[in-house]
């Protein structure tokens, strides 16, 4: 489990008009909240995002114990990861612990500050995360009511594939859909996460990102993977699929187990963001390759 959500912090860069007074759905979950002025519904992750001053909130539910979760944010664990621990203190939360954070990192020539309140129980993990640049820190009192603004529903439609704009088609394999995490479908061979078997996660960047070369991008991705350091690259194709062109990379790795795995990963880019297709397998790895080829090759935009 520590793999695969360390993969997805490292898929995803985190980061219609709504009335202030009421609250909104939240695409993917049972959560609702009420945004900032200026933000609007998210259509690459679980949130909302005002794309003038390239703010966002974010949430994610992660399938692990709160109390493990948020124990091991601290400053030493953060800073691995390129973030610098303001603030971290035990809250109320309609009656329940929950912890909050403030946390700023850089990106991209940017100096970005993250509001992060966690809650859950011994089986989940909630992270609401309102993520602004410094610049905009006028907006950091609004962004934290609305974070403490978050209610539950659970009459509400939390279809995982409503709230993406991509789809796959896995129909002629063995791979099963196992995990909606905030803008990202994990699948896996056996239909288990965490899994011994093959995985294969399609995501989508969240945030601005400037011009770069996709090749050299599509490699550096590869190498932040767990363990990527150790990947050895066999190919990298340039490839297009649903008219988007991108890179795929062929390497072999190594797991969190140090067992060699077959490492296969697509990025496909357009104009203000990319998408990330990932499959990796220790088991089977001639035979999970062309699986992974195949179900990329099925990618399509809603």
């Amino acid at each position: 489990m520590k793999k695969i959500l360390f993969i997805l912090t490292l898929l995803v860069f985190c980061f219609e008009n709504t009335n202030a007074q009421k609250h909104v759905s939240v695409l993917g979950t049972k959560f609702s909240l009420i945004p900032p002025d200026g933000f609007i519904s998210a259509s690459n992750f679980s949130g909302f995002q005002n794309t003038e001053n390239g703010s966002s909130i974010m949430i994610t539910e992660i399938p692990s114990s709160y109390f493990i979760v948020s124990k091991g944010f601290t400053a030493e664990a953060l800073k691995t990861k390129g973030m610098i621990l303001k603030l971290k203190e035990k809250v109320d939360f309609k009656g329940k612990e929950a912890t909050f954070f403030q946390v700023s990192q850089a990106a991209y020539g940017t100096t970005y500050l993250k509001q992060i309140l966690m809650f859950g129980d011994e089986n989940k993990t909630i992270m609401i995360n309102g993520i602004y640049p410094e610049s905009s820190k006028e907006i950091e009192s609004e962004i934290k009511k609305s974070l403490f603004s978050t209610i539950y529903n659970d009459n509400q439609n939390d279809n995982p594939f409503d709230a993406v704009k991509f789809s796959i088609d896995i129909k002629e394999t063995d791979y099963k859909f196992v995990k909606y995490l905030s803008g990202s479908l994990l699948y896996s061979e056996d239909g288990n996460l965490p899994t011994d078997k093959g995985i294969f996660i399609v995501s989508t960047s969240v945030g601005k990102f400037p011009e770069f070369n996709h090749k050299q991008h599509s490699i550096e991705r590869l190498k932040k993977l767990p363990n990527g350091e150790l990947s050895k690259i066999k190919e990298v194709n340039p490839i297009v699929i649903d008219n988007l062109n991108g890179f795929e990379i062929i390497a072999n790795g190594k797991n969190a187990d140090s067992q060699d795995e077959i490492v296969y990963q697509v990025i496909l880019y357009n104009k203000s963001e990319y998408y990330i297709l990932l499959g990796q397998a220790s088991n089977d790895q001639i035979q999970n390759l062309e699986i992974f080829k195949k179900i990329a090759k099925t990618f399509k935009l809603k």
